[in-house]
């Protein structure tokens, strides 16, 4: 059995396919594990899901924003704008059927080595605390999807304390799992900047090089990030290259390291 950790799908569903031959995807034996932001913005996003559904046995999924933002569409929370490709999964008869499985999908994946997750961490989780939070707000998700997803938006808190209530701990667990890119030195969530590492301000840290409190002995995946591409950092590896901006669709191996790139297919994109 071999297994992939793949970047962003966001519906780029020829551009998966493509992958999946270039790695000589076995779907009797081999697993992919998915970063997060399965649909939305490419062209097929419901072919997409129909095949993660068909081949849910070999898949590990972790929830994206992209995802978060569809389920809440789905649960009436948000509506569709114009640059939203999920409609025809609304309009699909197992939309309920799809609905339901994502419903599963944590924020975080973890097992003895490795941790998946959509964006980052905070650096003051342990991966015990990191874990923890993202069983607790599954099943906050799936006992009352509707009000859970009225109360997930907002920017505030942006900084981790314990003394939060419940549903801000969780609002601020969702936005660290699913839009973090960069902190600044209090440890407080910057929303704004989603450039390169080149253009970082001196005030602004990458979550993966910000101190954890914790010492982590996972290696982390995430995506989400996309103008960084990958980056191998001490903490882990990132592997967002921006398949539905024109970029690449990236796997890495999780045994050997290696990674695997394939050209964004222009069937995917608007």
């Amino acid at each position: 059995m071999t297994t992939y950790a793949v970047g962003d799908l966001q519906g780029c569903f020829y551009s998966l396919q493509n992958l999946l031959d270039k790695i000589d995807f076995d779907s009797t034996k081999d697993e992919l594990w998915l970063v997060g932001d399965v649909i939305n913005r490419g062209q097929g996003s419901l072919q997409t899901l129909e095949w993660c559904y068909e081949n849910q046995d070999n898949l590990k999924v972790v929830l994206g924003n992209h995802d978060l933002h569809f389920l809440s569409i789905a649960f009436k929370q948000k509506k569709l704008s114009k640059s939203d490709t999920v409609g025809p999964i609304l309009a699909s008869g197992n939309c309920d059927k799809y609905v339901d499985w994502m419903l599963t999908w944590p924020l975080i994946y973890s097992n003895k080595n490795f941790l998946m997750v959509h964006a980052g961490l905070m650096p003051q989780w342990s991966t015990v605390d990191a874990v923890k939070l993202s069983k607790e707000i599954s099943i906050s998700l799936k006992k009352d999807p509707r009000s859970f997803l009225m109360e997930m938006y907002g920017n505030k808190p942006d900084q981790w304390s314990s003394k939060h209530t419940k549903r801000d701990l969780f609002r601020l667990a969702i936005n660290a799992t699913t839009r973090l890119r960069c902190l600044k030195p209090d440890a407080s969530i910057d929303f704004s900047y989603k450039s390169d590492l080149d253009s970082l301000p001196v005030n602004l840290i990458p979550w993966f090089k910000f101190q954890p409190h914790h010492l982590r002995k996972e290696f982390i995946i995430s995506g989400h990030w996309s103008a960084v591409g990958i980056q191998r950092h001490d903490y882990g590896i990132t592997l967002d290259t921006g398949c539905v901006w024109g970029g690449k669709l990236s796997a890495y191996a999780i045994d050997s390291g290696l990674i695997l790139s394939v050209d964004a297919d222009r069937r995917d994109l608007a």
